[in-house]
């Protein structure tokens, strides 16, 4: 009787997260906690330290178990390497861990020498991409399977000769629940400070050089004297190393005069509530996995407009249920918004078709049953030794 509970019993995934910030992977973690059958697989997240990550886990009934791995490629944290694996062995033994699932690249080397003393498979979700030196930096070729976000991440490892076996494709998911309309709009652009007859652009990223939201002020500046009603918001903040790219889009702000139709707010977790009061979204980042403010923006029936680059094209249907645009071509970005402003149809018409293409593409259960069906594949090839 005993060997039978026990083979009923769900397999314990422990995810390795670098970061505790809600951004858009951790987002999509607790979005895939969230959806996994917990009768099959039970969720155990381990992280660096709390955050708002571990609180909205909590929330959702998963645990959370805290080990300081530092960074890999850091050299002042390789004296206590041993010792970190040693914890992170420790930790899989103690717990029972059946597999180990690294949300982003960085915990991909301490998971893999973990899970060689413990004979527990790893799996590496990639949401960026990657380069055949960080491949080799990581350790990737040492994770049983790879996830990426999209087909274009997944072209970063055409290199391997066993791509097909090592690699699957699993577009991220969207929680719809966390998306319905809570409150009036009207409210959230009040307490947003938003004018109620704005037409607002947002762009809902961390201020980077990468996500190129000094293409959307030129596109802006292009448009503000014809448009009095449009308003480009940028909501997100700056890591330290984009400090300098901070205070350069401020000055391009003042120096154009554009204090009026740009504001920089800094991130806030309710996205859904900034979706809602949005009319357009925006992604036209130089690089970019996946776009998960695409599918944010259209579970809430918003329309984006979105680079041709990456993985966004995967996501938005040019042309219905939104629009591509070149990558740094802010003549074009600007044509495109005053289309939309002069064609307010065409933006409700666009964010019914985003809202659909989530519901049906980009389900949180969708995405959740393909990730446990490569779980099944790993322990059906080779299981764990405990």
């Amino acid at each position: 009787m005993a060997a039978e509970v026990s083979l009923m019993a769900p397999k314990t995934v422990l995810y390795l997260t670098p970061s505790v910030r809600m951004l858009g992977a951790r987002q999509s973690l607790l979005a895939l906690a969230r959806g996994l059958d917990r009768e099959r697989y039970w969720p155990l997240v381990c992280c660096q330290s709390p955050g708002g990550l571990t609180q909205a886990l909590e929330r959702e009934g998963v645990e959370c178990v805290f080990l300081k791995t530092g960074w890999w490629r850091k050299a002042r944290y390789w004296p206590r390497l041993p010792l970190t694996v040693a914890r992170l062995i420790g930790l899989i033994r103690r717990r029972a861990v059946d597999l180990i699932h690294c949300n982003e690249i960085y915990p991909n080397p301490f998971a893999c020498l973990a899970g060689g003393w413990t004979g527990r498979p790893v799996v590496t979700h990639m949401r960026l991409s990657v380069t055949p030196r960080l491949a080799r930096h990581y350790w990737l070729r040492r994770a049983d399977r790879i996830i990426v976000v999209s087909e274009a991440a997944g072209r970063d490892f055409d290199f391997w000769p066993d791509k097909a076996q090592r690699v699957r494709v699993i577009h991220n998911g969207v929680d719809f629940r966390q998306f319905q309309l809570r409150r009036p709009r009207e409210e959230i652009r009040r307490e947003l400070g938003w004018p109620a007859d704005a037409f607002v652009v947002g762009h809902i990223a961390t201020w980077s050089h990468r996500k190129r939201q000094h293409i959307a002020i030129e596109a802006v500046r292009e448009l503000a004297e014809r448009f009095p009603r449009l308003l480009l918001a940028l909501v997100g903040g700056a890591a330290q190393s984009q400090r300098e790219y901070e205070g350069a889009l401020r000055s391009m702000i003042a120096e154009w005069g554009l204090e009026e139709r740009v504001v920089m707010r800094p991130f806030t977790e309710d996205v859904a509530s900034l979706c809602h009061a949005i009319d357009v979204n925006i992604l036209i980042s130089g690089d970019e996995g996946f776009g998960r403010t695409i599918i944010e923006a259209g579970a809430a029936g918003r329309p984006s407009i979105g680079a041709r680059v990456g993985g966004i094209p995967e996501l938005i249907r040019d042309g219905l249920s939104g629009w591509l645009v070149p990558l740094d071509d802010p003549r074009a970005l600007a044509r495109r918004i005053e289309s939309l402003l002069t064609d307010p149809l065409a933006v409700e018409r666009a964010g019914a078709e985003a809202r659909r293409d989530a519901q049906e593409r980009f389900s949180v259960e969708k995405h959740a049953r393909q990730v446990q069906a490569v779980y099944d594949e790993i322990l059906s090839e080779r299981a764990p030794n405990k």
